[in-house]
């Protein structure tokens, strides 16, 4: 008797496959300030630097371009994009807002107390961090809690366009990270959120939200100006 056969995922084409390698690959670079802001390399640098074709390189350019990583040069191959003072406003406005927005959300509908307890998790976390001097931990921790909150709106779009904002901007942070001041551990504005949210007072939510992104706007700004590193 004949076994039948499962039936199995159609796996992407080899290209597809290709241009979403290279496009992972810059990605990174970029973020990681491998690439850094200002860079320029040739289509056929990259083609040799990863072992593909020039059209997986030139799809996966489209799209780094699309997403405001890089600027695609004609005959010249590509150039990371600084982050001006602009964009980081403009990000941080979008941030702002559909934080707030799910904040806002997350109090109208009373949340479970359990639903809370990974942001109360998050506050002890950046709290921990905060002591051991770990800036890298306290900043995970830190968007960990944000992550959470977007979660909880239960808006999955809405947490995808936070996310490619601040891919955007990770670089600046990254830079910035060790130089801001860092004089508390900032839990008293996260623990307010998650209070405003256990009374299911909305308008507190969102203030509270909108009141922490402008903080950390800023305080990125001052420090790029402070240290001469606006065009980065």
């Amino acid at each position: 008797m004949a076994v039948a056969r499962t039936a199995e995922a159609p796996s992407k084409p080899p290209r597809e496959k290709s241009t979403d390698a290279v496009y992972q690959k810059i990605r990174a670079r970029i973020l990681s300030n491998e690439f850094r802001p200002g860079a320029q390399l040739l289509e056929q640098e990259l083609v040799a630097l990863f072992g593909v074709s020039r059209t997986p390189v030139r799809e996966a350019l489209i799209r780094l371009q699309n997403e405001h990583l890089v600027q695609i040069v004609p005959r010249h191959g590509m150039r990371v994009r600084n982050v001006s003072i602009a964009d980081l406003e403009e990000v941080y406005q979008v941030q702002s807002s559909l934080e707030a927005t799910a904040a806002g959300a997350v109090a109208a509908r009373k949340p479970a107390a359990k639903e809370l307890k990974p942001l109360d998790k998050a506050c002890a976390e950046i709290e921990r961090a905060f002591a051991k001097g770990d800036r890298d931990a306290w900043a995970a921790a830190r968007e960990g809690f944000l992550a959470h909150l977007l979660e909880l709106g239960g808006n999955p779009r809405l947490s995808q366009i936070v996310g490619e904002c601040g891919d955007q901007v990770r670089r600046v942070r990254d830079l910035t990270l060790r130089l801001i001041p860092w004089t508390d551990s900032q839990t008293a504005t996260y623990r307010a959120i998650v209070e405003a949210l256990r009374r299911a007072d909305a308008d507190a939510a969102e203030a509270l939200c909108r009141e922490h992104r402008a903080h950390d706007l800023k305080a990125q700004i001052e420090t790029l100006r402070q240290f001469r590193i606006l065009d980065v």
